[in-house]
């Protein structure tokens, strides 16, 4: 059966009733099909297929014009809008004519359909004229982002809801991650032409984006997780994370910290991304160390507030929330995830650690002052105000108890949550005391210094 079409100057096309309209600009039957694809029931929204006459046959989209007596909102069928070409000559094809899209029939489309936004893909001569009469309407345009040249082409246009840019390309997470949008309105979903998993990001992120279930722009919490040969423990790591998240509604952000593994660790830690938009992951470049990929996450956090994690699967993610609120309500500018107060939480711990970490507890209190059952888990969160005068500077292992003194000697507000060291998933643990002890000797002394004088040691030796 033959589709019915909307014209273009039809003066009632369609019933303004069910769910909202959403204009998507097709522009060949290729990308009909696969826009077709998309779930949009599933995003809560009803589709108005844009397409130039001469483009391509009706029978490429599904659809047809609403009766009059509508179906459930769930249901309610596409249609499509059928619009007069103008001919343009090509100035490459010796006189032949083009088929363009006619703007003024654009304009009045939208005028009479009354989207929530219009859809484009792929940068076609339909798509960018939709976008302008969007954008003229201040109308939301909701992008797939294919290129490079795109997503720096983008502009920061004034509407009353933003724009979105969905990311086909796994390629352009790494330069997109670092953009302030990225996770807010700037979302990885891949391309809906290569998977089915694609489309259904889409349509969820068109669901989250209508209802404003998408992270802020700001994130109140930076997740820093650093690895090294973490190929086995990533994933899981983030599994804990986002279901701790879920479960808690805290506005945070992950990120994934490759510190040059040799194995998949980055590959797995990328993918991850498609997951989330509140994922992004890095590759840290050599000198390798903890400390330098805690640093290197600090450059790109976004939040006042900064957890970290290992990538082991080590820590017990879900008293993230509690330590936060530490910081965040409490105003305390530490809070370590202790394993020492209590013998069930250090089961797991070497005994060797618990031997050489009782040895640096004793020396740190008579030394230093501060009395703490353990200085040294890297499982913290802290607020960034702690290195206003003093940044970060360890490279190794060391950085933990680094955050300790400085988070102290700035605010004499340190505190302890219990936590459970877990077994790691998979791999082997690569901390040695016997390397790392020389860096703790060197921190512990700048520590004392500090105490003495009132001055941290910047100078490196």
């Amino acid at each position: 059966m033959a589709e019915p079409e909307l014209s273009s100057a039809a003066a009632s096309p369609v019933l303004h009733g069910g769910p909202p309209v959403l204009v998507v600009a097709v522009e060949s039957e290729e990308q009909g099909r696969w826009l077709a694809a998309i779930d949009y029931a599933r995003a809560g929204v009803r589709p108005i297929y844009y397409r130039v006459a001469a483009d391509m046959p009706a029978a490429g989209l599904p659809g047809s014009a609403l009766p009059a007596s509508a179906p459930p909102a769930a249901e309610a069928p596409a249609a499509t809008r059928v619009l007069a070409p103008m001919r343009a000559q090509r100035a490459d094809s010796g006189g032949a004519e083009l088929a363009l899209p006619d703007f003024t029939a654009i304009v009045e489309g939208l005028a009479e359909d009354r989207p929530v936004a219009c859809f484009v893909a792929e940068g076609g001569p339909l798509a960018r004229l939709v976008a302008v009469a969007a954008d003229l309407a201040r109308l939301p345009v909701l992008y797939l982002v294919t290129t490079g040249a795109q997503l720096e082409s983008f502009g920061r246009r004034e509407k009353p809801r933003p724009d979105l840019y969905f990311l086909a390309d796994e390629e352009l997470l790494p330069e997109a991650s670092l953009d302030l949008r990225y996770g807010a309105t700037l979302l990885p979903t891949g391309h809906p032409a290569d998977s089915p998993a694609a489309g259904e990001r889409i349509a969820d992120a068109i669901r989250d984006w209508r209802s404003g279930a998408l992270p802020a722009a700001a994130p109140e919490l930076s997740i820093v997780v650093p690895a090294y040969k973490e190929e086995g423990n990533i994933a899981l790591v983030c599994d804990r994370l986002l279901a701790m998240l879920e479960q808690d509604g805290l506005n945070a952000e992950i990120l994934l910290v490759d510190d040059a593994s040799p194995d998949a660790t980055y590959r797995i830690a990328r993918a991850q991304m498609l997951r989330s938009p509140r994922i992004r992951a890095f590759s840290k470049p050599p000198p390798r160390g903890m400390g330098s990929g805690i640093r290197y996450g600090l450059r790109y956090a976004r939040a006042p507030i900064v957890a970290v994690t290992m990538g082991d699967g080590s820590d017990e993610v879900s008293r993230i929330p509690e330590m936060y609120a530490k910081v965040h309500r409490e105003n305390y500018g530490l809070a370590v995830g202790s394993r020492y107060r209590h013998r069930r939480n250090y089961r797991t711990v070497p005994l060797i650690y618990r031997f050489w970490s009782a040895c640096f507890r004793l020396v740190t209190r008579l030394l230093i002052g501060l009395r703490m059952s353990d200085y040294t888990n890297a499982f913290r969160v802290f607020h960034r105000r702690i290195f206003e005068r003093y940044g970060a500077e360890s490279a190794g292992f060391e950085i933990s108890p680094e955050i300790t003194f400085k988070a102290w000697f700035a605010t004499r507000r340190v505190t302890e949550v219990d936590v459970c060291h877990l077994k790691r998933a998979s791999g082997q643990s690569s901390f040695s005391f016997l390397r790392a002890g020389p860096g703790y000797a060197k921190i512990l002394l700048k520590a004392l210094v500090n105490r003495l004088t009132g001055k941290w040691i910047v100078l490196e030796w």
